[in-house]
């Protein structure tokens, strides 16, 4: 991963970061203990390559916080499994 998407990944993060500090309710809908994949429909390239890295670990459960412009989504990792 680039310099530059390591840098795409912290704002993204910081960005879900503050979206459930506004939205704590949010963090009900985790199943305990998921890692949270970031992803954006603004960054196919950037969304891929996290999309991968998950793919390709081994441990833990994944669910996946999509940015949709202001809006975030989260879904089970298995529905980007395919994709």
């Amino acid at each position: 991963m680039s310099k530059k998407d390591v840098q795409k990944n912290i704002k993204l993060s910081l960005e879900f970061d503050t979206y459930v500090s506004h939205n704590p309710k949010v963090l009900d809908s985790l199943p305990r203990g998921s890692h949270i994949i970031v992803v954006s429909t603004r960054d196919k390239k950037l969304s891929d390559e996290n999309l991968k890295i998950a793919r390709n670990s081994r441990s833990g459960k994944f669910v996946v916080a999509c940015k949709q412009d202001h809006r975030w989504n989260i879904t089970p990792f298995s529905k980007w499994v395919a994709a």
